[in-house]
């Protein structure tokens, strides 16, 4: 669940400071994540949000 969290926390300051590209750090692994647009950024956001809190679940790809 730690993963999620970092992720959520990541999304939600990159929004705030309006950047498209993050990166997340888990277990020695790196992923750099760009998104198109604020909307894309906002929809991963709700999903993970989803996710956590046990709702749907839907999988999130980046596609260079």
């Amino acid at each position: 669940m730690a993963l999620i969290d970092d992720q959520i926390a990541a999304l939600e300051e990159a929004i705030a400071m309006g950047a498209k590209k993050i990166t997340f750090h888990s277990g020695g692994t790196r992923r750099e994540v760009e998104y198109h647009s604020l909307k894309d950024m906002r929809e991963a956001l709700s999903s993970l949000k989803s996710n956590q809190s046990g709702g749907s679940r839907m999988i999130l790809a980046a596609l260079d």
